[in-house]
């Protein structure tokens, strides 16, 4: 081979191997946000019905409370 040929395989092979390494890390940050969006969604899922059922159980309470305190 041709020092131009050896150069231009060298060239595509080194190519090649760039794009290989670019993909294989756009998929591996594909997964990561995928699994940090479902934990965060989960994590705040928990914490919203947490609170809204807190909430709930709060005026639930405070509204027995009042009316048990007023007379029939």
């Amino acid at each position: 081979m041709s020092k131009i040929t050896s150069g231009i395989v060298l060239f595509s092979l080194l190519m090649a191997l760039s794009l290989g390494v670019a993909f294989a890390e756009s998929e591996v940050a594909a997964v990561e946000n995928a699994t940090e969006n479902a934990t965060i969604n989960e994590t705040a899922n928990i914490t919203i019905n947490e609170t809204v059922n807190a909430t709930i159980n709060e005026t639930v309470n405070a509204t027995e409370s009042v009316a048990e305190a007023v007379p029939a």
